[in-house]
Formats: structure tokens, C-alpha cells, sequence
């Protein structure tokens, strides 16, 4: 069985993430002083600011890894494209594909030999779902088509040359995401500096 995953769009995205955490940990670490020093008019924040952070933890979290819910399995019979969020799956047979068309949003396969733009394929697999997909397993699905192509009527279609997410512009995105890592680091500065003040004054 081979698989077709998702990965993450650049390594700027994780050290955007591993900002967030840093701050959110920052956050937690100065409620957990106003809790130990006692520090009166800050206590009645305490546990809906615990709350507040845990959640936004846990929904940043889910953005930045949700790719790994969502794969592609396939052998020499059939396809299936599986979401683990929604506990969805969806397959297509080989022997039943007629057309297969590598859009620039992802791979449709059609029973229909000539399907039109709007038709909805019979198999989707998308290239970006909270990630992009593997470059090296969609090659390998690609040339297992070609293959197919001998031995039953499939037309292939492939609307790209380079795989969406992996062109120049993306280089863009890495910068944003560098640009906003920068920005958290700023941020991050001023509940560092009244950890240590409070650490300081009270320990």
C-alpha cells in the first residue's frame, strides 16, 4: 500500500509556531507568579486566562498540524483518499478510471473518459489541506498512472509544470511567516521582561 501525505508548507511556519508556544508559555508562566506571589486585583484573571491560552493552544495546534489527518492510500486496485477529521473516506477503483486531471488545486479522477471543467470528480485529492502535499509520492502516483495507461483507455491531463507549493512564490510565504516570527519575538519581549521583574522582586 503506498501513501501520499501532507507536510508542512516551510520551516518558517514552524518556527511561527514554535513562537506562539514560547509566548503562550510566557503567558502561563507570569499568571502562575500572579498566582504564587499572591499579587491581589490579578488573581480574578487567573483561571479564564488559563482557559483563554489553552484553548488558543489547542486551536493553533490543530492549524498548524491538521495536515496529518488527511493521506492517500493506494495499491494496484484502488485508491482511497482518507479524512480522519470528519472520519471520511472516498475510493475510486483503477480499472474504473477514464480521465485524471493534475489541476492546480489537486488531482480529480473521472469515470467519464471526457469529463467538462465543472463536472465534480468521481476522486479528489487536493494539494493543500492545512499543508501541502508530498511532492516525491504524488511523482510516484503520477508514473503509476502512466503505467495503468498501457494496459487500459486512461487519459491523463497535467495543468502545471512545477507542483503547486513547491514554485517561486511560496518563497514569499516563508518570508511573511519569517516577517510575523520577528513581530512575535517583539511581542514576546515585554512579558519575559515582567517575568523576571516579578521573579526578581518576589522570589
Amino acid at each position: 500500500m503506498h501513501k501520499i501525505p501532507y507536510t508542512y508548507t516551510n520551516k518558517s511556519k514552524q518556527v511561527f509556531y514554535l513562537m506562539i508556544v514560547a509566548l503562550l508559555i510566557l503567558r502561563l508562566i507570569l499568571m502562575g507568579e500572579i498566582y504564587f506571589f499572591d499579587l491581589k486585583g490579578y488573581d480574578v484573571y487567573l483561571l479564564p486566562t488559563v482557559l483563554y491560552y489553552l484553548v488558543l493552544f489547542i486551536i493553533v495546534t490543530g492549524i498548524f498540524f491538521g495536515y496529518k489527518f488527511f493521506f492517500t492510500l493506494y495499491d494496484e486496485e484502488k485508491i482511497v483518499y482518507c479524512n480522519l477529521l470528519l472520519k471520511k473516506s472516498s475510493s475510486i477503483d483503477f480499472s474504473e478510471i477514464a480521465f485524471a486531471r493534475f489541476g492546480r488545486r489537486g488531482i480529480a479522477l473521472y469515470r467519464s473518459p471526457s469529463p467538462e471543467e465543472k463536472d465534480k470528480p468521481d476522486l479528489f485529492i487536493p494539494f493543500f489541506r492545512f499543508g501541502i502535499i508530498q511532492a516525491i509520492p504524488v511523482n510516484a502516483f503520477f508514473e503509476t498512472l502512466i503505467e495503468k495507461r498501457k494496459t487500459q483507455d486512461l487519459q491523463i491531463e497535467k495543468e502545471f509544470k512545477v507542483l503547486p507549493g513547491y514554485t517561486r512564490i511560496w518563497n514569499l510565504v516563508s518570508l511573511v511567516y519569517a516577517f510575523l516570527s520577528f513581530c512575535l519575538l517583539i511581542v514576546a519581549m515585554e512579558p519575559l521582561y515582567t517575568v523576571i521583574v516579578l521573579f526578581q522582586n518576589f522570589a
